[in-house]
């Protein structure tokens, strides 16, 4: 008897200690106290597994449920979101449950001297393959956490079946061979499962890598020409509809080509891409930022009129110039931008308006470079002379 709860004892301990390096293997700890917790949380649960096993209760039913207690420190001492701590929580315990329970009824069926020598074994077998664990499998169980710390609570529920799943066994109480198979085939339907979720998951986020590749500017991160093109599609079409009137911005870095000669491409691509932070910062959340070309930028300002489009265009002019760009052995550059205003107009196309922001700049840069120009100006100009 002695013998029978000291194995108990024994693998019991090995089962949380194992459960415990998992947690800490797929979740990062914001605690230094992480074991102590655990232990506390252990003895709690040891005396209230003592405490009802007196009342003769269903003791796989009693282990579940009062094993849930440890959720308590999982909740305390990992940095992640509730839904991906109760998520990690569940499905490590819902799965560690189902292979001590697998080798709990091994140790059954198989007659040894030494009893819950079987479990013992199982226990061994899965503490060995930890570190193969957290190579293949921590990656992408990372990626489901990562889903989960945005909100996408819907997967908590799966490993909360799972966990149900699980406790419906403890009701069964027997150990015939049908039930010992669909165990078996439970515990690899969830490993499957989760597989599945993973590889969705990861294929789902390399998809959205390309997409983010097809439609940004690799040196700069800022949208390229393509999707830009596709962007203002939609706000002229929704002009033609609402009459939203918007606007647009052509912006230069002046002397840029004398940037790269007097101080070579990395120098130029340093400020082509601090200059790009600076515009960034500089627009609405609303507003579209676009590489156009070489030094050239377009912004895209929906529901914006004239004077909105100038105040804006001259914050972005205004915070490059004051800025020292900073490039090899802290070297630093002033750069100055020109850029040029156009409002859409009844009867405009998107090439005419474009053209017209573009003149605009062209105007600035014969004008005086490191200035604001809108078309209107333009077209005033050409009408006095």
């Amino acid at each position: 008897m002695d013998l029978i709860l000291n194995m108990f004892f024994l693998n019991r301990s090995i089962f949380l200690i194992e459960c415990i390096i998992l947690l800490y293997v797929f979740l990062e700890s914001e605690r230094t106290h992480l074991f102590q917790a655990f232990i506390l949380t252990w003895i709690l649960v040891s005396v209230l597994h003592i405490l009802l096993y007196s009342y003769n209760f269903n003791r796989l039913l009693i282990s579940y449920a009062v094993g849930t207690l440890y959720l308590i420190p999982t909740i305390l001492l990992f940095k992640e979101t509730y839904w991906a701590k109760i998520f990690v929580f569940y499905m490590i315990f819902s799965i560690t449950q189902l292979v001590y329970l697998i080798f709990t009824y091994v140790d059954h069926f198989i007659s040894s001297p030494i009893p819950q020598i079987f479990i013992f074994i199982g226990l061994m077998l899965e503490l060995t393959a930890l570190p193969l664990i957290k190579r293949y499998i921590t990656p992408s169980l990372k990626e489901i956490i990562k889903i989960l710390n945005h909100h996408n609570s819907i997967f908590t529920l799966f490993p909360i079946i799972s966990f149900l799943l699980l406790t419906s066994y403890a009701f069964l109480e027997n150990y015939l061979l049908s039930t010992f198979v669909a165990i078996i085939l439970t515990t690899l339907l969830l490993f499957f499962s989760y597989y599945l979720i993973a590889k969705s998951i990861s294929a789902t986020k390399r998809l959205d890598e390309l997409q983010q590749i097809s439609m940004t500017d690799s040196l700069t991160g800022l949208y390229n020409r393509r999707y830009f093109n596709k962007k203002i599609k939609q706000v002229y079409d929704l002009y033609l509809k609402t009459n939203s009137e918007f606007s647009l911005i052509s912006a230069d870095i002046d002397l840029f080509k004398d940037i790269n000669d007097l101080y070579g491409h990395d120098c130029g691509d340093s400020v082509l891409t601090s200059v790009t932070q600076d515009i960034s910062k500089s627009t609405r959340t609303s507003d579209c930022v676009a590489r156009w070309g070489g030094e050239e930028f377009l912004i895209l300002l929906p529901a914006t009129n004239k004077e909105q489009a100038i105040l804006l265009a001259e914050r972005i002019r205004k915070r490059v110039e004051a800025h020292q760009y900073k490039f090899s052995d802290n070297k630093t550059i002033s750069v100055t931008l020109t850029l040029g205003v156009a409002v859409a107009k009844p009867a405009d196309t998107i090439d005419k308006i474009i053209k017209r922001a573009d003149l605009a700049l062209y105007f600035g840069k014969q004008k005086s470079r490191n200035c604001v120009i809108s078309f209107d100006e333009i077209d005033t100009t050409i009408a006095s002379n």
